[in-house]
């Protein structure tokens, strides 16, 4: 199960979309060797949209799995799986740059659009081991609500495709310590 850890870590580059409402295409590339990432955007009003800070609980569901050799046992349904996370105003602010270098993946995410409430977006990303990682996003969102239904496809050492839906909701503030 751990191999879907990082598609899933992808995949919250939805919860970027919670917030400005602009429309436009940003290409986003991440080296994962030197961290750098650089951004082009296009469009009108192309701004990279942020998420409303605080505390969400973000529920997270993989159908149809598939794998080359897929271990006895492994169901192609898993259960969902929650956690809540607590964004700050200022991780809130770094948007999907910082998604991108945290997920270790040299990627590319092309066509990204957020408008009227819907959101659409292709990542193609370059793994360890030669592997090629595709997915295809759509989603609605509000600044505290989103719904996203993944796509994914694996090539390479590690052929694997699935279907996640990720649903998140701002449940409040932070917990200070």
């Amino acid at each position: 199960m751990k191999k879907l850890i990082p598609l899933a870590a992808l995949g919250a580059l939805a919860l970027t979309a919670c917030g400005d409402q602009k429309t436009g295409s940003t290409t986003l590339t991440s080296n994962s060797a030197t961290g750098e990432v650089v951004s082009s955007e296009t469009g009108a009003g192309a701004e990279t949209p942020k998420l409303q800070p605080g505390k969400w609980e973000i529920r997270t569901q993989v159908s149809d799995l598939k794998m080359a050799n897929m271990p006895a046992g492994m169901p192609a349904n898993p259960p969902a799986q929650t956690n809540t996370v607590c964004f700050t105003p200022e991780q809130a602010a770094k948007g999907p740059e910082e998604m991108l270098k945290q997920s270790g993946a040299d990627c590319t995410v092309a066509s990204n659009s957020f408008a009227g409430g819907r959101m659409e977006s292709d990542v193609s990303c370059k793994l360890p081991g030669d592997t090629q990682m595709t997915g295809k996003t759509t989603g609605t969102f509000t600044p505290t609500s989103f719904t996203t239904d993944q796509q994914m496809e694996m090539t390479g050492r590690t052929a694997m495709s699935q279907k996640v839906r990720i649903e998140g909701k701002r449940i409040g503030e932070c917990e200070t310590k």
